[in-house]
């Protein structure tokens, strides 16, 4: 397997990770219980700030050089590269949604808990069906060639919280994972 694609399903796990820290605190918060907002709008920040401006696009470029070689699966590039566009966009509403709360706004409890349960789900979706069938589509189609097509085009994103921590962005992320790797259960709030 290539390093590239050995790198997106490293990112994957990282981004299970957020995932699994972001649902915790989603079901905190909807049970009634104290839950760090800071730390779900930093878990969601992250989001923008990597899978949709690093990871997301580098799969695109990946896809698109892959379209031409794939015949009847370029339909599953497409859907995925789509599918992309639509979980940036329930990013922000996610994250603008949970600012406007912290910040003393109004919104119904259900309809956080739709948009919460929504994002985490499609998020979950999208990496199985690239781990599932995308990324070994690629591994069998794309030759050495199309690998330095794809080198040349990639973005140069470095994830802000696993590879080249930024330590003031994401400060409460960081104090969050770091007491969790020292075995501690980190205060909700």
């Amino acid at each position: 397997m290539h390093y590239l694609l050995e790198k997106l399903q490293k990112d994957h796990r990282n981004l299970e990770r957020i995932l699994d820290l972001l649902t915790s605190q989603l079901a905190q918060f909807l049970a009634g219980r104290e839950s760090d907002f800071d730390l779900k709008i930093e878990l969601l920040e992250y989001m923008e700030a990597y899978a949709d401006q690093g990871h997301h696009p580098l799969e695109n470029v990946m896809f698109s050089v892959a379209k031409p070689l794939v015949d009847e699966q370029a339909d599953l590039l497409d859907r995925l590269m789509q599918q992309h566009q639509e979980l940036a966009q329930l990013t922000r509403t996610f994250r603008y949604s949970l600012e406007n709360i912290y910040q003393g706004g109004v919104m119904p409890r259900d309809e956080l808990e739709v948009q919460g349960r929504e994002f985490i789900a499609l998020q979950r979706q999208h990496i199985a069906l690239e781990e599932q069938e995308a990324f070994p589509l690629l591994d069998s189609v794309l030759r050495e060639q199309d690998w330095a097509s794809i080198i040349e085009q990639s973005p140069n994103h470095d994830d802000p919280v696993f590879d080249k921590p930024d330590k003031i962005r994401f400060q409460t992320l960081f104090e969050y994972l770091s007491r969790v790797e020292q075995g501690e259960t980190p205060a909700a709030g």
